[in-house]
């Protein structure tokens, strides 16, 4: 199955040495639903903004990808103001959508050109596909994340409980409607394919426990931790992993060495990724400078229910040997913790940590 539509991407990227394309200077937006099936805005306002400058490798590599596209071109908003004013543009760097019937799509995801692509790809599809028994296999890995149906013949209630999931989850995800598995159930499949994982709802019979489970299984393995989102894993009660990464392909290096050590404890250690200006203090704690970068000393384990905080202290490679290693060491009472992110009545801490 393929999907042909026109494309047309408008990119506000302030290049380093200020070039950019004006191309669509001239349109205003009232055209832009008309101008094409769809059109992409992408603006930045000061060419100073790091988030727009570290766009640019990852603009040019989307183009490269998506070559067949002709119509994909960067805008400077600092150039012309009143057509991002037009457009309503409040914050920068901008990725959006605008369909030939009025919808607008904005991605708000990781600025990576992969990420960018499978997220047009989704949007210019409809909301959920249909597959034949001979279309399954390919279909549970057109994404990195797959949903699939396979619903009994009579079960009206889950096709519209799974379209409905669809459209609330186009722009992230894919999800396919596929023939069943039997004659008298229905099931819904999903296929993390970042981290090689199957995983079967086991509720299908309400919205919440269906939005639920496409939640938990598009939650990655090894996430990248925020401020925005660290509630969320440090609500969990397990040791936080923390690996200080600078640039993305050191974060996905790591996630390959690591996956299934982190799937191996999985049940007691979350390990996450962040960056060092996020998380400053821990940073500092293991050896780090936030100007630099860091290939040994970036790893830190911290016990949220005790307070204790262990730095990886080795001058090796960190790889998934030895990542094991610090953990047992920390698990026996080889370690000390070095630091603490809270007192508990001074209670000695004792080494269950994992």
């Amino acid at each position: 199955m393929k999907f042909i539509c026109h494309l047309k991407i408008l990119s506000g990227i302030q290049t380093k040495n200020e070039a950019f394309i004006p191309l669509v200077a001239s349109i205003h937006k009232e055209d832009l639903p008309h101008s094409t099936s769809l059109t992409i805005e992408h603006a930045v306002v000061l060419p100073s903004q790091n988030t727009s400058i570290d766009l640019e490798t990852q603009w040019q590599a989307l183009k490269e990808a998506e070559k067949n596209e002709p119509n994909i071109v960067n805008f400077d908003c600092q150039a012309h103001p009143e057509f991002c004013k037009e457009l309503d543009v409040t914050t920068f760097p901008s990725i959006r959508v605008y369909h030939r019937d009025g919808r607008l799509n904005e991605y708000r995801g990781e600025k990576r050109a992969r990420d960018i692509a499978m997220f047009l790809h989704r949007v210019l599809r409809p909301a959920y596909l249909e597959a034949n028994e001979q279309l399954v296999d390919p279909f549970s890995l057109i994404d990195d994340v797959v949903f699939m149906m396979h619903p009994h013949p009579d079960d009206w209630d889950l096709y519209d409980r799974f379209m409905d999931i669809a459209k609330k989850y186009q722009e992230h995800h894919t999800f396919v409607i596929a023939p069943p598995f039997s004659k008298s159930t229905s099931a819904v499949v999903c296929y993390n394919n970042l981290d090689d994982a199957r995983h079967v709802a086991e509720d299908l019979t309400t919205d919440e426990g269906l939005d639920l489970f496409v939640q938990r299984c598009a939650e990655p393995l090894i996430p990248e931790l925020t401020k925005h989102n660290e509630a969320r894993y440090i609500s969990s009660g397990k040791n936080i992993l923390y690996y200080f990464a600078t640039t993305e392909a050191e974060k996905e290096a790591y996630r390959e060495r690591v996956r299934p050590l982190a799937k191996k404890y999985a049940e007691s250690v979350q390990f996450v990724i962040t960056k060092a200006n996020e998380y400053s203090r821990k940073f500092s704690i293991v050896g780090g400078q936030e100007s630099g970068s860091t290939t040994h000393g970036s790893l830190l384990l911290e016990n949220h229910s005790s307070g204790n905080i262990y730095p990886f202290e080795g001058s090796q490679e960190i790889t998934a040997d030895v990542i094991e290693g610090f953990l047992i060491n920390i698990s026996s009472g080889k370690l000390e913790p070095s630091a603490k992110t809270d007192t508990r009545g001074g209670e000695e801490a004792s080494h269950d940590e994992l």
